[in-house]
């Protein structure tokens, strides 16, 4: 990965129109011509399928043998620091003795506050450049707070930093989906795919990025390895489904779907997706069951809407809390 690509990206990122869902990226829904079967609706209609992008981006542990380009695995304590770090960028920052910035930023980022772990992470990064690790958590850190060209420049600065590291293309990967730079995330997905051609998440990422750029054949292939390489791979069985659904061949996309509520039943917008796999297949009950589901689980704006004008509620007695089937 060259320095000259890398500002590419950047320069690009910065230019485009970024937008951040929380549960995933909204992506168009399915328009058609044809009448919604058994209800005389156009599919237009349809309130969009979400597809299930962000698979979240999981730290790795410093112990592992990942990363070890740079120096050293993990940062190095800080010794005799107690209290406030006096100067600079860790002037507001407090380590008990013992503690390290990188080990705050990461405590941090484990708890969900986001912005405090940018905050000792950026920190352990200006200090110690050459570190794999605290790049690479700090890119994730700042991707989930949303501040998505940062967090291209830290996982690109991490991926440069360790040549081997599949972990922080995926992840490059899905930044670069999330902020429309869609071929360059198809490259880092290619250049993941390379380093381990067993990786779902990277043919995941790969999908993404194809189907993003229209190119919906080679989308649905890609998720069809990602499933290929590791069947309890939900968001890749999702979105296989929601790629599915975009070429309006919905029976082939509901056993997708189910599989991957099966393996994630609390995930709203999946349940929405395999609702409405089932409400273009003709089956209502199931489409107003998995709606319901889908409510109750959260994470998906549309699943309400649909559930009202199929005439269902989430009182129904098949539909229980998290998304559960009912032990009836």
């Amino acid at each position: 990965m060259s320095t000259s690509r890398t500002g590419q990206w950047i320069v690009g990122c910065c230019g485009a129109a970024i937008v951040v869902a929380a549960a995933g990226v909204v992506i168009v829904g399915v328009q058609s011509k044809d009448r919604n079967a058994g209800h005389g609706r156009s599919a237009s209609e349809l309130v969009p399928a979400k597809f299930g992008p962000a698979e979240p981006g999981v730290p790795v542990n410093p112990s592992s043998q990942e990363g070890t380009a740079g120096g050293t695995l993990g940062p190095v304590p800080i010794t005799g620091t107690e209290g406030r770090l006096p100067g600079g960028v860790t002037e507001n920052l407090v380590l008990q003795k013992g503690e390290t910035l990188y080990g705050k930023g990461e405590g941090f980022f484990k708890d969900g506050d986001y912005a405090s772990a940018t905050r000792y992470l950026r920190a352990e990064v200006d200090g110690h450049p050459d570190r794999f690790y605290p790049a690479y958590l700090l890119g994730l850190s700042l991707w989930k707070e949303g501040t998505l060209d940062e967090a291209i420049t830290s996982l690109t600065s991490a991926a440069s930093l360790d040549s081997g590291s599949v972990k922080a293309r995926v992840n490059l990967g899905r930044v670069l989906n999330d902020a429309g730079s869609y071929e360059e995330a198809l490259e880092v997905a290619d250049e993941a795919i390379a380093l381990d051609p067993e990786s779902s998440p990277a043919h995941n990422v790969r999908g993404r990025a194809l189907l993003n750029l229209g190119r919906k054949d080679e989308g649905v292939e890609a998720f069809k390895t990602a499933v290929e390489k590791d069947a309890a791979n939900a968001y890749a069985q999702n979105n296989l489904g929601y790629a599915l659904i975009g070429q309006g061949r919905f029976s082939e996309a509901v056993p997708y779907l189910e599989e991957a509520v099966r393996l994630d039943p609390a995930v709203g917008f999946f349940q929405n997706n395999l609702g409405m796999a089932y409400e273009r297949t003709g089956q209502t009950d199931k489409a107003k069951e998995a709606y319901g589901k889908a409510v109750k689980a959260g994470g998906s704006d549309h699943a309400g809407p649909n559930l009202a004008r199929l005439g269902g509620t989430v009182d129904d007695e098949n539909i229980t809390e998290g998304g559960q089937e009912s032990s009836n």
